[in-house]
């Protein structure tokens, strides 16, 4: 008797018989062409690709606070429409600006309101108001006196506003102030 025989009388069935031998040696389906693995791998990458976009989106606005300001305008006011030469204007300039939520970053503010120095001379406080913040609304209040420019309107000019030393442009409108003799205010009145 020879040996095949034997074994198979003696395990009765355990040994394999010669089809299953075939299946053997056939490759298993790959773990990863199993619909739930395909899944899993397509929604890790979704997530991935998600988290990077808002983690490079986030650092651009941290490094560049242009990108991170939502909104930005002024308001910029005066106590008169009519000056002489010599009266004093007292200038109320108002700057909003905000950027995004979450997250929110802390900035240097720097504020440069300027004015045109051929018609005025600046008599107190200064025209820059600096401080650090996340948003807001900023106040910077001076007062100019009138030297020259008998008879024109003056279009005082838009304040600048510095987010970390990078300068954001606000939106809004100045107002005139009309320069006059000292002889015409006094006939008005």
């Amino acid at each position: 008797m020879n040996i095949k025989k034997y074994l198979e009388n003696r395990f009765r069935g355990w040994l394999p018989e010669e089809k299953s031998l075939a299946y053997m040696h056939k490759s298993s389906k790959s773990r990863w062409r199993k619909p739930c693995w395909i899944a899993l791998t397509l929604v890790s990458v979704v997530a991935l690709a998600g988290f990077t976009f808002l983690g490079v989106n986030t650092y651009l606005r941290y490094s560049n606070p242009a990108m991170d300001t939502t909104t930005c305008y002024y308001e910029k006011t005066v106590n008169c429409s009519t000056a002489s030469v010599g009266d004093i204007v007292e200038v109320n300039v108002q700057v909003y600006w905000h950027g995004y939520v979450f997250p929110e970053f802390k900035r240097d503010v720097k504020i440069v309101d300027s004015f045109p120095e051929s018609n005025f001379i600046l008599i107190n406080e200064g025209n820059v108001y600096e401080s650090s913040g996340y948003g807001g609304s900023y106040q910077l209040q001076y007062l100019l006196k009138a030297v020259k420019g008998e008879g024109i309107s003056v279009k005082l000019t838009e304040p600048r506003l510095y987010l970390d030393n990078v300068e954001v442009s606000p939106e809004g409108t100045s107002p005139a102030l009309k320069l006059q003799n000292f002889a015409e205010s006094n006939m008005r009145t």
